[in-house]
């Protein structure tokens, strides 16, 4: 944890608390600061770099001495540097200068050359020891040709001999980021940034504009990081306002910007976070094609979903990055892409064939679905061995699967992920049930791609008297489940009961389902009466013992397996 003590000098005067840890890189101050001029002269201390990689010639403005034009201290507080060649940034690039300290308590300021400082604009940054990378924009419409440095040590240096304070390292031409980051032994920061604190315990980050500085194609992603799990939330604020728990296991939250809707009309992002979790990195940057659609299953509820033309959205557990999950657009499109697959995988009396279109199409298959890599293996396998005509949906299913890696091609049939598994639920379901199916589908996720939440899962049924399971088999024998598998009724059993708070899941259980049961089995009644007399209890008992195993794994709970809401 870094704590800097910013010198109170005429241009930098903090409205905060100076002890909040990352206090120094927020303070952007508009101020006059004139561009020296001097005889020109070549640089060869540092890189200046296109977007490319490619090196750009450059000049110095002030007369640094050959090979140190990049050394700052006292009598060399400022400098610029001037490309020969006027630059035009790519569109979601941004100038990025990385600089090493040496010295404690400066002040940095930056401009983009004379027609920014004839405004009077100046970008005014805390400079930590160590090294650290900083972000700025340059203004739409003008060409990049001078980048300008002042430092402020707030005190004069020692007299004799020169004392190097800090050290321009590089100037790149970089993809857009905005906001900060704390890496090992330094930080990443941009211009467009700013903290307060709104309340006792708690800070407020604000990224301006953030969609400005990302290109087209770009996919920008908000991160957020924190030193310290805790029952707490952030407040995501981003033209609608979000909650995050902090207690993932990977300490982060990861948000497609995406799955807001319209970014055009975003004119800043607000992240409040509570002190005690010890926020280390709020930023965004458009994330690489693997990178991309990582995020919390949470981020299924947000939003509007599938764009227009689009017949579903996906994205990858950040948690576990082998399940993919889908939100389809309605029911009729998510069985076009899953219904068959429902028989073949889990329905009685047809798990492992193929049944033809006209068989299942008066059949309900499931409002939300879960399959392991292993089953969408042999689903494909097996419709290619029989030359099985598959909808042009399942077909578009198998190539993604395939261009994903959940399955590959091998032999004369398909490979497929270890750990991999899909799940999806669909728009067209009420929120409520939205909020039911992601966290019943999330349980399968972890089922199939955690080896130790399996065998857990499995040894909790195989572990239940005959005379506790006689309801579970009658009920998913009811719901046309195949109820000979082990595997399938441990997969079914924890994912009802981790659907909902411990607390609810006797109610739920006891009534809920006994209603379902008796409105087609009334002959049942005295019979499920009897059970209940003995088991009722269990219900909860048995959902407090996978909530357990939920929350000291993952951080989430029964009832709610995911972190942004």
């Amino acid at each position: 944890m870094i704590r800097l003590r910013i010198p109170k000098t005429r241009a930098f005067r903090p409205n905060f608390p100076l002890s909040f840890p990352l206090s120094f890189l927020f303070s952007i101050l508009a101020l006059f600061l004139p561009l020296y001029s001097c005889s020109s002269k070549t640089v060869t201390s540092f890189p200046w770099n296109s977007s490319e990689g490619k090196p750009l010639a450059f000049t110095q403005t002030k007369d640094f001495p050959e090979g140190q034009e990049n050394r700052f201290g006292p009598g060399r507080e400022h400098n610029a540097y001037k490309l020969v060649e006027a630059l035009v940034l790519p569109e979601g690039y941004m100038v990025a200068a990385e600089l090493s300290a040496i010295r404690e308590d400066l002040v940095l300021g930056f401009s983009l050359g004379p027609e920014l400082n004839k405004l009077g604009e100046e970008l005014r940054f805390a400079l930590p020891k160590g090294r650290s990378r900083f972000y700025l924009s340059l203004p739409a419409g003008r060409s990049l040709r001078v980048l300008s440095l002042n430092l402020d040590a707030g005190a004069p240096g020692k007299s004799g001999d020169f004392e190097e304070w800090a050290r321009l390292e590089s100037v790149k031409i970089l993809p857009s980021f905005r906001g900060f980051e704390e890496l090992e032994g330094g930080y990443r920061v941009s211009d467009g940034i700013s903290i307060k604190k709104p309340e006792p315990g708690a800070s407020r980050i604000s990224i301006q504009n953030p969609p400005a500085s990302f290109g087209a194609g770009d996919s920008p992603v908000l991160v957020l990081r924190y030193r310290q799990r805790a029952e707490l939330d952030m407040v995501i604020e981003a033209g609608t306002r979000l909650l995050a728990r902090c207690m993932s296991a990977n300490r982060e939250i990861r948000l497609p910007l995406s799955a807001l809707g319209t970014l055009e009309t975003l004119g800043s992002l607000q992240i409040t976070a509570p002190d005690a979790v010890g926020l280390a990195s709020a930023f965004i940057e458009s994330a690489s094609a693997d990178q991309a659609h990582l995020t919390d299953p949470g981020t299924l509820l947000l939003g509007e979903g599938p764009g227009q033309g689009e017949e579903y959205r996906w994205y990858r557990w950040d948690l576990l990055p082998s399940v993919i999950l889908f939100d389809f657009r309605n029911y009729d499109i998510q069985d076009a892409y899953l219904k068959r697959l429902a028989f073949f995988v889990e329905k009685r009396g047809f798990v492992g064939r193929l049944a033809p279109n006209q068989e299942i199409a008066p059949l309900h298959g499931w409002n939300a679905h879960d399959y392991k890599a292993e089953d969408l293996a042999r689903f494909f396998a097996l419709a290619e061995k029989q030359r099985f005509p598959l909808n042009p949906e399942e077909l578009r299913l198998r190539d993604f699967l395939l261009a994903q890696g959940l399955i590959h091609k091998r032999g004369g049939g398909y490979g497929f992920s270890e750990n991999g598994a899909i799940i999806s639920i669909s728009r067209e379901s009420p929120d409520y049930l939205r909020r039911t199916f992601l966290t019943h589908e999330s349980s399968h996720a972890i089922f199939f791609a955690d080896a130790r939440y399996r065998t857990f899962c499995i040894d909790l049924w195989n572990g239940m008297p005959e005379e506790e399971k006689w309801f579970w088999k009658l009920y998913f024998g009811w719901m046309n489940y195949n109820t000979a598998s082990s595997y399938l009724m441990a997969n079914e059993v924890q994912a009802y009961l981790v659907q909902q708070a411990p607390g609810r899941a006797g109610d739920y259980f006891t009534e809920t389902l006994v209603e379902r049961l008796l409105e087609h089995h009334p002959e049942l009644e005295e019979k499920i009466a009897r059970y209940m007399e003995e088991f009722s209890g269990s219900f909860e008992a048995r959902a407090k013992v996978l909530d357990s195993w939920l929350r000291s794994n993952y951080g989430f709970k029964a009832g709610s397996i995911y972190f942004l809401r």
